[in-house]
C-alpha cells in the first residue's frame, strides 16, 4: 500500500514559539541523526500516537514541552492531517484535528476518534471484504480487524533490532493484544487470507454443530421410534393376556399391530347397560326394609291389642264382689250416702268394663292379611336380590375387562401423540451443510499451499537482501527461513549433515541487527511483490548503529564497516524497489552516527533530515530550556 510520510510538526506549551516541522522525501532513507538523549527515539511514538495510540509512548520530557503533534502523510493518492493534543498526566487525549490536506496553523479538535478510526481502517484495506470473508449473511469473523494491527511492519525499534527472540515489538503496541493480532494477520499481510481461514473454521465448526444436532435429532427420533414399537408390541401382549385376542395369533408389523388394537378398542368400549343393576338392588334393599317395617308395626299392634283385652277381662274379675255386695248384702251395708255413693261407683264401672268386653274390636283392614303378603313381597324380592347379585358379580367380571380396555386405549392415544411430537429431520438442511461443509474443507487446504507457495517467496525476498551482506562472512553459505510459528529469522547451512536443524545461535547482537533488517526489508519487498494492501510502504528503522554504541561512548574502531555494510542494505534495497519493482518505498531512520557514513559512501538514497548535534534536539533548545 503505497504510503508517504510528508511532515512531523510540533506546537509548543510555550506562548509565543513557533511550530517545528520535520520534512520528508519519498522514495528516500530520511535520516536524523545525533547525539543520545535529543529526541530521536520519540520520532516513532509521535507517529504511533498521531495514528490514535491508546496509550501513551512519548517521554513526558517531551509532550510535556509540546501543546499538539501532527503529522501529514499520502495514503492511496489522499492526503491526510492527523493533529492530536499532548498527552495529560500520561493519559492520552481525544481531542483531535483530522483533514484531507495540509496541518493547520492552530490545530483545533473537529472529529471524533472513532471516526477517524474507522476512515482509516478504509485506507488500510480493511474492507467487508475481509470483515465478512464468506459473505454478510454468515456473519463476521471473531478476530476484529485494526489498521493499528499492521504498523507491526513499520517499525524496527530499538528495543527489538538486534534482539535474538524477537523481531516484532508487540509490546510497545500493547503485548497481549498484538501478539493475538500477529498470529492472525502474518498470513494475511504475506498474501494469505487468513481473514477467510478463521471465519471457514468458525463456519466449519457452525456447520458441524448444526450437522450434529441434526445427528442427535435423528438419533432421538430412532430411540422413540424403537420404543414407539416396543410399546404397541407389549400392548398386543395385554391384549393376549386379556384374552381379547389369540395367544397363538402372530402379529407381524407396528402398523398391523396399530389396527388390531384400534378394532379391540372400537368394538369393546360401549355403554354399559349393566351398570342400572346397582341402583335397581339398592332400591329393592330399601323397599325390603319398608316391608319389614309394615310386618314390624303390624305385630306391635296385635300384641298392644291383646294386653290391652287382659288387662280388662282382669280388672273386671277384680270388680266382681262388688257386683255381690250390691245384689245380696246392699241391706247390711252402712246406710250412708257415701257407701250408696262409692258402691253404686264401683258398680257402673264393673257394668262399663263388661260393657267393652262384649263388644267386638275389629282390627284394621287387611291387618291379618297384610302380614302375610307382606312376607310374600319380601320373599320375591329376597330372590330379585339374589339374581341380581349373581348378575352384578358377572359384571364385575366385564369390568375388569373394560377397565383393562380403557388402559390400553389410553396408552395406545399417548403413544401416538409422543410419535405425533417425533419431528423428522430437515433432510434438505442436512444435505445443504453436508455440501457446504465438503466445499468448505478444500479450503484451508488451498490456504495452505497458498500460504506455502508465499512462504518460499518471502524466504526468497529475505534470502536476496541476507545475500548482498558482507558482514557475516561466518555465514555466508547459509539459507534463511522465517519461522512463523516462532516468528523470528532462522539460518540453515546448506551442506553437510545437518542442513534441516536451524543455528541455536548466531553470535553478537550486530549478526542479529542485520537478520532483522534482512526480514524487514525483505518483508516489503514481498509485501510489493504480491501486491499486499494493508501495511504501508514506509519502514521507520531505529538505530542500526546500537550493537556499536553503549553507554554513549563511540562507536568501536573495527565496527564502521559493518555499519556502513547495514546502510549500503538499507540503500540497495530502496534502489531496487524503485528501478527493478517500479515501485516506491520511504525510510525514516533515526541514527546515531554521523552523516559522513552515508555521504562518503554516496549512499544516493539517503537524505539527511536533520542533525541533532550542539545542542539541537527535537525539542528545540530554547523551548527545552525554558
Amino acid at each position: 500500500m503505497k504510503f508517504v510520510l510528508h511532515e512531523i510538526k510540533l506546537w509548543f506549551q510555550k506562548e509565543g514559539s513557533k511550530p517545528k516541522s520535520y520534512l520528508f522525501e519519498p522514495d528516500k532513507v530520511n535520516v536524523i541523526t545525533g547525539d543520545a538523549t535529543t529526541g530521536k527515539t520519540s520520532f516513532w511514538s509521535i507517529i504511533d500516537y498521531c495514528l490514535l495510540s491508546g496509550n501513551v509512548e512519548i517521554a513526558n520530557t517531551i509532550y510535556e514541552k509540546v501543546l499538539w503533534f501532527g503529522i501529514r502523510f499520502t495514503i492511496n493518492n489522499k492526503e491526510i492531517s492527523i493533529a492530536r493534543k499532548t498527552p495529560i498526566n500520561g493519559a492520552v487525549s481525544s481531542e483531535v484535528y483530522f483533514n484531507y490536506g495540509s496541518l493547520p496553523d492552530i490545530p483545533t479538535s473537529n472529529k471524533e476518534i472513532a471516526e477517524i478510526k474507522s476512515i482509516l481502517d478504509t485506507e488500510f484495506g480493511i474492507t467487508d471484504s475481509l470483515r465478512f470473508p464468506l459473505g454478510k449473511a454468515l456473519g463476521k469473523t471473531s478476530f476484529n480487524l485494526s489498521y493499528r494491527y499492521f504498523l507491526l511492519f513499520n517499525a524496527l525499534t530499538e528495543t527489538i533490532i538486534g534482539a535474538p527472540k524477537t523481531y516484532f515489538d508487540t509490546a510497545f503496541f500493547g503485548k497481549q493484544e498484538y501478539d493475538t493480532a500477529l498470529s492472525h494477520i502474518f498470513d494475511l499481510v504475506i498474501g494469505v487470507n487468513d481473514m477467510e481461514k478463521i471465519k471457514v473454521k468458525e463456519r466449519l465448526k457452525e456447520i458441524e454443530e448444526n450437522i450434529k444436532k441434526i445427528q442427535n435429532h435423528e438419533k432421538k427420533n430412532q430411540t422413540n421410534t424403537k420404543n414407539f414399537n416396543k410399546d404397541i408390541f407389549a400392548l398386543i401382549d395385554k391384549c393376549k393376556q386379556n384374552n381379547f385376542i389369540e395367544y397363538e395369533q402372530i402379529v407381524e408389523s407396528v402398523d398391523e399391530a396399530i389396527t388390531i388394537i384400534q378394532s379391540i378398542v372400537s368394538n369393546r368400549v360401549k355403554t354399559a347397560e349393566n351398570v342400572k343393576l346397582f341402583p335397581e338392588v339398592e332400591n329393592l334393599n330399601q323397599k325390603r326394609q319398608e316391608l319389614k317395617n309394615q310386618i314390624t308395626a303390624i305385630n306391635q299392634y296385635n300384641t298392644a291389642y291383646n294386653s290391652y283385652k287382659r288387662n280388662l277381662n282382669k280388672t273386671a274379675d277384680s270388680l266382681q264382689p262388688i257386683e255381690f255386695l250390691h245384689q245380696k248384702l246392699s241391706d247390711q251395708l252402712v246406710d250412708s250416702y257415701e257407701t250408696k255413693m262409692f258402691i253404686e261407683s264401683l258398680a257402673s264401672a264393673l257394668q262399663e268394663i263388661k260393657s267393652n268386653i262384649s263388644k267386638k274390636i275389629e282390627k284394621p283392614l287387611k291387618m291379618l292379611g297384610d302380614i302375610k303378603e307382606l312376607q310374600t313381597q319380601i320373599g320375591n324380592i329376597d330372590k330379585r336380590i339374589e339374581e341380581l347379585n349373581k348378575i352384578k358379580t358377572e359384571y364385575q367380571k366385564e369390568g375388569q375387562k373394560l377397565i383393562a380396555i380403557g388402559e390400553i386405549k389410553y396408552a395406545l392415544e399417548q403413544i401416538i401423540i409422543k410419535r405425533e411430537q417425533n419431528n423428522p429431520i430437515d433432510t434438505i438442511q442436512l444435505n445443504r451443510l453436508t455440501e457446504e461443509k465438503l466445499q468448505l474443507e478444500k479450503v484451508p487446504n488451498e490456504i495452505e499451499q497458498t500460504k506455502y507457495v508465499m512462504k518460499i517467496q518471502l524466504d526468497k525476498s529475505i534470502q536476496r537482501n541476507y545475500n548482498q551482506l558482507k558482514s557475516l562472512p561466518a555465514y555466508k553459505n547459509y539459507d534463511t527461513r522465517f519461522d512463523e510459528n516462532e516468528m523470528i529469522l532462522k539460518l540453515y547451512p546448506r551442506e553437510g549433515l545437518f542442513t534441516n536443524f536451524p543455528l541455536d545461535n548466531v553470535g553478537s547482537k550486530s549478526n542479529y541487527m542485520f537478520m532483522h533488517l534482512c526480514v524487514f526489508l525483505g518483508l516489503h519487498e514481498h509485501f510489493i511483490s504480491v501486491g499486499q494492501e494493508h501495511v504501508p510502504q514506509f519502514l521507520f528503522i531505529d538505530q542500526p548503529s546500537i550493537p556499536y554504541y553503549s553507554d554513549n561512548t563511540e562507536k568501536g574502531n573495527d565496527d564502521k564497516t559493518k555499519l556502513i555494510d547495514a546502510f549500503s542494505l538499507i540503500n540497495s534495497f530502496v534502489d531496487y524497489i524503485i528501478n527493478q519493482k517500479q515501485s516506491h518505498f520511504q525510510i525514516f531512520m533515526v541514527e546515531h552516527a554521523p552523516k559522513e557514513y552515508w555521504t562518503k559512501s554516496k549512499l544516493e538514497h539517503f537524505h539527511t533530515v536533520d542533525e541533532f548535534i550542539n545542542g539541537n534536539g527535537l525539542i528545540p533548545q530554547e523551548i527545552y530550556n525554558n
